[in-house]
């Protein structure tokens, strides 16, 4: 008996699921894409979770070629990985996590020639927590600003796909493979092989399901000066509080908002809530911004001005 005829009959059983270690290919769609496009999957690994002030250690991407109409993946062009000096000890916890130490850091440096580049070229960035990457990569290479954005952690509705955990090994595990996590490189070779994926409950592909949210439109509320007994309310609709935020109050200088962002398609319902629930009927406070790809994960989504 062969691995493939022993895996087929013990998954044949009911009683076992077999996954498979990732091994990624150089290609995965056959033939030329109709409407070629260039999209980067890109993962930073940072001295915290700051991106403000936190530092990146090692960044490592994969560049692809992919269909704009269909979301299929073709051909992988390029791939990258490489460290970066901090020029402060790591953490221990960092150490734990990304199996990254001082030694391996020291002296070294982002070859930016060769990364900003394929940045330039491409149509579309991409990746798992694009908040975070995005932000720091805006502060280290600013090429990355200009770029339209994607996000497999919240451009994707995992939950409708009965995936419970947004964490990129369990979905890799849930989608029938593992990979060594943590370290730049395979995370977005992880992130780029579930694109490649059908869902599990609807069925379509995920890249597609990714790319038809890129493209839509949203808003970003800002429910400025709401009233501190409706702050429960807020957190219930999903309202985080951005304690760094300031706007002005009749004239006067504040700090902190709570905020969400909702698709376009909700926004007249979202600004009746606000209006009623929030602000008891009265002249509505909040203010918003309209977000495209082009801004979304950015700092840039979190300022009015």
């Amino acid at each position: 008996m062969n691995e493939h005829e022993a895996i087929e009959q013990l998954e044949k059983s009911g009683q076992y699921r077999v996954i498979e270690r990732l091994n990624a290919p150089n290609a995965y769609a056959q033939g030329n894409p109709t409407t070629p496009r260039i999209g980067i999957v890109i993962d930073v690994e940072a001295t915290g979770l700051d991106t403000a002030n936190d530092k990146i250690i090692e960044l490592g991407f994969i560049v692809f070629e992919y269909d704009a109409h269909s979301g299929l993946i073709y051909r992988v062009l390029h791939s990258y990985g490489g460290f970066e000096d901090p020029c402060e000890p790591l953490q221990d916890i960092i150490i734990k996590i990304t199996g990254i130490n001082d030694e391996m850091l020291k002296g070294q440096e982002l070859a930016d020639d060769e990364i900003n580049p394929w940045l330039e070229k491409a149509d579309l960035i991409i990746a798992h927590n694009s908040a975070f990457d995005r932000q720091m990569l805006e502060r280290r290479l600013p090429i990355t600003s200009k770029a339209n954005w994607a996000c497999t952690f919240n451009d994707i509705d995992w939950q409708d796909e009965d995936i419970a955990s947004l964490k990129l090994d369990y979905i890799a595990y849930k989608m029938g493979y593992f990979f060594d996590g943590h370290r730049a490189v395979n995370d977005a070779q992880a992130t780029l092989h579930l694109l490649t994926k059908p869902l599990p409950c609807s069925g379509k592909l995920a890249m597609s399901a990714l790319l038809s949210h890129a493209r839509e439109k949203s808003r970003r509320f800002f429910a400025v000066a709401a009233p501190f007994d409706r702050k429960d309310d807020l957190k219930a609709r999903g309202y985080r509080w951005m304690a760094d935020f300031v706007y002005s109050d009749h004239g006067k200088q504040k700090k902190g908002v709570w905020s969400r962002s909702v698709a376009e398609a909700d926004i007249e319902v979202e600004q009746q809530w606000l209006t009623e629930t929030v602000y008891n009927g009265k002249i509505a406070g909040f203010t918003f911004k309209d977000i495209t790809a082009k801004d979304r994960y950015s700092v840039r989504e979190f300022k009015t001005e």
